[in-house]
């Protein structure tokens, strides 16, 4: 399981995206949404990979881009 503090910490230094005080179960306001592409999902599996020495589906992930999904999947698996 990996905390969703632990999640937005990696986004935002690992990948450097802007994810500071989000809540992700109330969803993004429009100002905070972030812009993935693949590359950002399977850069973020990795750093989410090393933090918790699981591996992870990166099939479903990269199907729904939407950063509460990728969280609720995260959390899920790892």
């Amino acid at each position: 399981m990996i905390s969703e503090n632990t999640f937005i910490r990696i986004v935002r230094d690992d990948l450097s995206l802007p994810l500071n005080g989000i809540d992700l179960s109330a969803g993004l306001p429009a100002e905070a949404r972030v812009t993935w592409d693949s590359l950002h999902v399977l850069r973020l599996v990795a750093a989410v990979e090393k933090e918790t020495g699981v591996r992870l589906p990166v099939g479903p992930l990269l199907a729904d881009k939407r950063i509460s999904a990728i969280y609720g999947a995260l959390s899920a698996s790892a």
